[in-house]
């Protein structure tokens, strides 16, 4: 009897001591969340952030029972926090309305608040999703001026707006789980959730620079009573890690957490979902500012005159913007190493290059 008592004791402690619920003004809205920070956190320790997003009709108390990953904030000592989206939902771009909140600037001045008020380490911000959470995760991913070092998605997937609009400003660590038997955001896409998985694993892979062929892994198939099995996809060579967990079988789950509120379909019992997430977005972190300035810094361009190919002596992933002598934009995208101007006219152009906010510009000579 003591010990349970105990049991209960701490359990009551870790849901009242450290988990807040609190609420702000934004957009003249007021907006709610949750978080939670280890117990033993004081002012001085600059922790990672977690920022976890629940599905439609869910909230973030839900998805954080759901999930659990209060356990792993104490554990892991990062702090973790549960935004409530209005009316249950996140404004993703879906294709079917839910939502037309500002929910970008709403989690964009939430992580703001967090940094200022909890020290938290702006190079260690993480988005977390889950279907509709998920969609918001990849839609902040490539619209965000705030860097978030990794994102996390289960059962969600890019809209077609997302798909066809995303230009990232920084490029994020990417983990992407999602069953092949989803039938609510269906794994090969459809009219109401957009594209498919694939589609944005392949989106994703383009904007790190990854190689065309990933590799395939079977994960441990554990239970077998669980009707489905999971393999991991690894891009290689990317300027930041790719990974998609395909669950063969699987419904619209959270893997390892069995419960009838978390989804629809067949969950699959192979791996602990939340603590592969963690282990994932853990060791990733934004780019400090000091090693943007030294690589903006140090950036060559050559050759100059230049008749087709424009080579830049970096391995980053750069924005680029070109001008004519008017002013008027002519071209822009993201280039690596080296960029083909042979559609261009000869003559002199400006090209701005630009990398996590810093930027630098150069006069060009096409002959």
């Amino acid at each position: 009897m003591k010990k349970i008592v105990l049991i209960c004791l701490i359990l009551f402690a870790l849901s009242t001591n450290a988990q807040v619920i609190e609420s702000m003004s934004h957009g003249g809205i007021i907006r709610t969340y949750m978080y939670y920070k280890p117990t033993s956190w004081t002012p001085n320790q600059q922790l990672p952030l977690l920022v976890v997003l629940h599905g439609l009709t869910q909230t973030g108390a839900g998805v954080m029972n759901i999930t659990q990953f209060n356990q792993l904030a104490e554990s892991n000592n990062f702090i973790v926090c549960y935004p409530n989206g209005l009316n249950n939902a996140w404004n993703a771009n879906m294709n079917v309305t839910v939502s037309t909140a500002d929910d970008k600037g709403f989690i964009e001045t939430l992580v703001q608040y967090f940094q200022t008020n909890f020290n938290t380490n702006p190079q260690k911000q993480y988005l977390c999703g889950f279907s509709n959470g998920g969609f918001m995760s990849h839609k902040m991913a490539c619209e965000s001026s705030e860097c978030f070092a990794a994102i996390a998605t289960v059962s969600g997937n890019m809209s077609d707006t997302t798909y066809a609009n995303c230009n990232p400003q920084y490029t994020p660590a990417v983990l992407h789980i999602h069953g092949t038997s989803d039938a609510i955001v269906p794994y090969g896409g459809g009219p109401s959730t957009g594209v498919s998985v694939d589609q944005t694993i392949q989106k994703w892979a383009t904007f790190l620079n990854c190689n065309s062929t990933p590799t395939i892994t079977a994960m441990q198939n554990t239970n077998l009573t669980d009707f489905s099995s999971p393999e991991r996809i690894t891009y290689s060579n990317c300027t930041n890690l790719l990974e998609l967990i395909k669950i063969n079988g699987g419904g619209h789950q959270w893997p390892g957490i069995s419960t009838l509120v978390g989804g629809a379909g067949i969950i699959n019992m192979d791996f602990y979902s939340p603590q592969v997430i963690w282990d994932f977005l853990s060791t990733k972190s934004c780019p400090s500012a000091s090693h943007t300035e030294n690589v903006m810094s140090s950036i060559q361009i050559f050759p100059n005159p230049v008749n087709s190919v424009l080579r830049i002596n970096s391995d980053e992933l750069l924005d680029y913007q070109i001008f004519n002598l008017q002013g008027l934009k002519i071209a822009s995208g993201s280039m690596k190493n080296e960029l083909n101007i042979d559609n261009l006219e000869n003559g002199v152009y400006q090209i701005n290059l630009t990398l996590n906010k810093e930027s630098r510009s150069f006069k060009i000579v096409k002959n």
